[in-house]
């Protein structure tokens, strides 16, 4: 039950389809309120410090080990998704996120949302979803969803869970602070004849601002309903192959364009590998096919390997 519900968490967190839009005031707790001016008068320099997504403002967790941001992008630009997750030593997990574009029975079963709890936070009414050791709070505000979801590691901490809503507020507001997508001493060039719908940026920080990783993903289809593959691009920073590489595939060393990578196959009779790992001074780099996302497995089509072939003749580092 517990991965149910990190995976309904996940996609309403961070696989949602999200556009940017403004909402009204809401009301919020003293910690929120001076979020939102912190908001409006500084950049923040670190994700640590950062409060805001979008018009969700809330107040960080302390204590965390980790934080990741993720924010996704049309091809023209416009901000679809902003959100957090913090994770701690003892694996518990905070997610805070804003979408729009979507309902919340897009994600949720209405058999959750049946016995969900109705409770105001933020002069909004959200739904609460409480199942093992995972409270989730989900809000529709017109066509926009805010979400957030703790996630505790040995038991369910309620007022732990109502300390972090009394930290939010919804604002006024219709822009995200944004990370570039420069991906340090790597080279690529991406073909333009796919139809890109979206990029996604990510990227995890410790509380004092050191960087642990960074990715992006770009989505490819018809439409943002319809997508057919994706690829990433993805350094782990003062990091080895050896620790990142996955332990359950096979793999092989391959040399493409003077670079030598790390190949990993899905099967053992696999003829194409879906990624590749190179070590590049002390930092880990892997480009990945990830291909499309069901509810338990993922599918990659003949095009996903021959875009990230193509891709991989491309890449070059400085």
């Amino acid at each position: 039950m517990k991965k149910v519900i990190t995976m309904l968490l996940a996609l309403i967190l961070a696989l949602s389809i999200v556009a940017c839009s403004g909402s009204g005031k809401g009301s919020g707790g003293s910690d929120s309120a001076e979020n939102e001016e912190k908001a409006a008068t500084e950049a923040p320099k670190t994700l640590a410090q950062e409060t805001t997504a979008v018009s969700l403002s809330f107040t960080p967790p302390e204590g965390y080990d980790t934080v990741n941001r993720h924010i996704e992008k049309k091809a023209d630009g416009t901000i679809i998704d902003k959100s957090f997750m913090y994770t701690f030593a003892d694996k518990s997990e905070i997610d805070i996120g804003y979408t729009t574009g979507k309902k919340i029975t897009d994600e949720i079963p209405q058999s959750y949302l049946d016995k969900a709890e109705s409770v105001e936070y933020a002069g909004k009414p959200f739904s609460v979803i409480t199942v093992n050791k995972t409270i989730m709070a989900v809000c529709q505000d017109g066509d926009t969803v805010y979400g957030i979801g703790y996630s505790f590691a040995d038991k369910l901490d309620k007022d732990a869970f109502e300390k972090l809503m009394k930290g939010i507020s919804i604002i006024d507001n219709d822009e995200a602070i944004e990370t570039d997508d420069d991906l340090f001493a790597i080279n690529y060039t991406l073909d333009k004849s796919l139809n890109q719908v979206s990029v996604s940026n990510s990227q995890t920080e410790k509380p004092d601002g050191t960087l642990v990783d960074k990715s992006l993903v770009w989505f490819f289809g018809k439409d943002k309903d319809n997508i057919d593959f994706r690829l990433m691009i993805k350094v782990y920073k003062n990091s080895t192959v050896e620790k990142e590489l996955p332990t359950d595939y096979r793999s092989e060393q391959v040399e493409i364009g003077g670079v030598t990578y790390t190949a990993i196959y899905d099967t053992d009779t696999s003829e194409s590998p879906f990624a590749y790992y190179t070590q590049q001074g002390d930092d880990v780099y892997q480009i990945r096919n990830m291909g499309v996302s069901g509810s338990w497995s993922t599918t990659r089509s003949d095009e996903s390997y021959k875009a990230l072939k193509d891709l991989m003749n491309t890449v070059s580092f400085k």
